[in-house]
């Protein structure tokens, strides 16, 4: 997973408590790298 290991085990742990389709899951890991994504992007270009 390209996800940073805390936001991993908060995902596994979620799955691993909710039933959850491969395809959503797919599209859960997706969004949230995404979302992680751009938020390490703003964070890089407030600091400079």
């Amino acid at each position: 997973m390209r996800l940073p290991d805390s936001a991993r085990a908060d995902l596994l742990e979620f799955v691993g408590a909710t039933p959850v389709a491969d395809a959503q899951l797919s599209g859960m890991i997706d969004a949230l790298a995404e979302k992680l994504s751009v938020d390490r992007r703003s964070v890089r270009l407030e600091a400079n």
